[in-house]
C-alpha cells in the first residue's frame, strides 16, 4: 500500500532518521527494502548492493504518534551518498509488504565506516547504534544526626478540693418534659398512619428488572481478518480463490493483502491480479494509486512463466507507459509477439496497432 516517507539526517555522520506515515503496523519485526535505479545491482544490503531484493532489519524502530521512526546507520547512509531518489518497501511479519513509496535521499555527512562484512541471507540485521553512557548517580548527603528525645514531663500533682454533694449537680425537673413526651407520641401516630396508607391502601407498583442491552463485540479490522486467515497457512491456490471472494464482496483491502501473499509465493495468476492494482492502463481499484513500475514488475514475473495473459498485459502496459513507467515500443512488441504465438487474439490486434 502507498505510504509517505521522509529522511532526516542526524547530527552524527552516517546516521539518519526514516519517518514513515500512513502505515498502520506494529514496529516490532518490521523490515525495509531499499532499491536504486542505476546499475545491475539495485538492492541494498548491509555489505553492498545485490541483484536480488534484500530486507534490512534496523535495531531501533519505534512509533511516535502516527509516524514510524527507523534509525538508519552507516551501512545504509554511507552507501546512498550521491543518490537522489530510492524506492522504499516496508514488510510486516506474517503479512508481507505493507507499504511502498519513492523517497528523496538528502545530502548528508558520511561516516566512512561502511565496508564489506561477508554475505547474509535475504534478511539482515543492521548494527546497533552505541548507547549513550549512563549518567553517574548523585551522591546522597550523609544522614542527619537525630537528637535524643527529651524526657517526659512529670505527672501533674492532684488538685485538692473540698468534696461536693453529687445531688446538688442534678438539674431540677421542669414542665418541658411533658411536652417532649407528647411530641414523640404525635410523631409515632403520624408514622404509623403513613405506613398503613402506603403498604395497605395504596401499595407501590412492583419494579420489574430489565436486562441490560447486549454488548456487541468490536468489529475486526481488515489486517486482523487477513492475519487470522493467513495463520492457517493456506496454499497459494486457496489464497487466490479467497482473495477473489474478498474482491467480489467489495473488500478491496483484504483482497489486495491476500493476492500479494499468494503472488510472493510464486502464484502467476495472483501476480497478474496484484499487478492490476498498480496498472495505470486500468481504472483505479479501491483508492490504490497507480504505479507503472510495480505493475510491470508483477506482470513480468507472471509472463516469465509463459502465461499469454500476462505477456499481453505487460506488452500493452509497455506500449503506453504511465505512472512513472516510460513507454518502450520495442519491449512491448516482443511480449505481444509471445502472447500472439499462443493464439491470443487481443495480442494480435495490439500488434497490428503498434507503429511500424
Amino acid at each position: 500500500m502507498p505510504v509517505r516517507a521522509t529522511i532526516a539526517p542526524l547530527p552524527e555522520p552516517g546516521h539518519a532518521l526514516l519517518r514513515v506515515s500512513e502505515l498502520d503496523a506494529a514496529p516490532e519485526g518490521l523490515t525495509i527494502s531499499i532499491q536504486r535505479q542505476q546499475g545491475p545491482d539495485t538492492h541494498l544490503a548491509d555489505d553492498g548492493w545485490r541483484r536480488t531484493e534484500t530486507w534490512l532489519m534496523p535495531d531501533e524502530v519505534r512509533r511516535n504518534g502516527e509516524v514510524l521512526e527507523f534509525h538508519l546507520g552507516p551501512e545504509i547512509c554511507d552507501r546512498l551518498a550521491g543518490i537522489a531518489t530510492v524506492r522504499l518497501r516496508v514488510r510486516e511479519p506474517d503479512i508481507g509488504v505493507v507499504g511502498t513509496t519513492v523517497v528523496a535521499w538528502p545530502a548528508m555527512l558520511t561516516s566512512g565506516a561502511a565496508g564489506a562484512s561477508g554475505r547474509y541471507d535475504d534478511t539482515v540485521r543492521l548494527r546497533r547504534r552505541p548507547a549513550p553512557p549512563a549518567a553517574p548517580e548523585p551522591e546522597l548527603p550523609p544522614p542527619l544526626e537525630v537528637a535524643p528525645e527529651p524526657p517526659p514531663p512529670p505527672p501533674p500533682r492532684p488538685e485538692l478540693r473540698a468534696a461536693r454533694d453529687p445531688l446538688a449537680e442534678l438539674p431540677k425537673r421542669s414542665g418541658a418534659t411533658g411536652w417532649m413526651i407528647a411530641a414523640v407520641l404525635v410523631l409515632l401516630a403520624v408514622g404509623g398512619g403513613y405506613y398503613y396508607w402506603t403498604n395497605h391502601l395504596h401499595p407501590p407498583e412492583p419494579v420489574v428488572a430489565t436486562a441490560p442491552p447486549a454488548v456487541q463485540p468490536p468489529a475486526k479490522s481488515v489486517r486482523e481478518t487477513v492475519a487470522e486467515y493467513l495463520a492457517t497457512k493456506p496454499a497459494p491456490e486457496a489464497m487466490l480463490a479467497r482473495a477473489r471472494d474478498f474482491a467480489k464482496a467489495g473488500d478491496t483491502g483484504a483482497a489486495f493483502l491476500v493476492f500479494r501473499q499468494a503472488a510472493e509465493q510464486g502464484n502467476a495468476a495472483a501476480q497478474i491480479e496484484l499487478a492490476s492494482f498498480y496498472d495505470p492502463t486500468l481504472p483505479a481499484k479501491g483508492g490504490f494509486p497507480h504505479d507503472g513500475a510495480q505493475a510491470a514488475d508483477w506482470y513480468e514475473r507472471a509472463a516469465l512463466t509463459g502465461l499469454a495473459e500476462a505477456q499481453r498485459k505487460l506488452g500493452l502496459l509497455l506500449a503506453k507507459g504511465g505512472a512513472g513507467l516510460a513507454a518502450d515500443a520495442a519491449k512491448a512488441k516482443v511480449w505481444l509477439q509471445q502472447a500472439a504465438a499462443q493464439n491470443d487474439t487481443d495480442a494480435k490486434k495490439a500488434l497490428d496497432g503498434l507503429p511500424k
